[in-house]
Formats: C-alpha cells, structure tokens, sequence
C-alpha cells in the first residue's frame, strides 16, 4: 500500500498549492483523496495557511465528507473480497 500512496501524497494539496500544478496534475489533486484528508486535518487543526485562495471543488469545500465516502466506498470493496478469500482459504 505504501507504494501507492507515497506517489499520491505529491499529487496533492500536501507539499504544494493546487493552484500551482499544471491542468491535469491540478484536476487530479483536487479530487486526489490524500488532498482531501490534507484539507480536512488543516480545517480541523485551524491551520490552513495565509493567502490559500478557497477550493473551487466540492472535494476540497467538504473534504471530511468527502474522506468519509472514500473509506466507505473502501470497506464496501475491500471487506467483501476480504471475507471470500479468508473463506477460501479456510477450505484447503
């Protein structure tokens, strides 16, 4: 799992303003679900930073929300095939 965050933690929010990504790194960034869990512990913490203009996108106007579809959405995918594999492999 490292191996697909790591390279998804540059495609945010997380070390650089969206604003400076060039078209199509910024459209991935702003729906990216790394910058949304950025967005959020920033809105949470108080610490968003001086002269960010305010998101245009939905994901980054509600990034909790947003957060919380994206773990849903996880479990109803993955806990699924988690229950048929350990099934499976309880046959053997």
């Amino acid at each position: 799992s490292f191996m697909v965050i790591f390279p998804l933690t540059f495609v945010a929010n997380t070390f650089v303003p969206i604003d400076d990504l060039p078209g199509p790194l910024k459209t991935f960034a702003e729906w990216n679900p790394v910058s949304a869990v950025t967005q959020a512990a920033r809105e949470l913490f108080g610490n968003i930073p001086p002269g960010v203009s305010a998101p245009d996108v939905w994901s980054l106007q509600n990034p909790i929300a947003y957060t919380l579809i994206w773990i849903a959405g996880t479990i109803l995918v993955f806990a699924p095939l988690s229950v048929r594999r350990y099934k499976r492999s309880g046959k053997r």
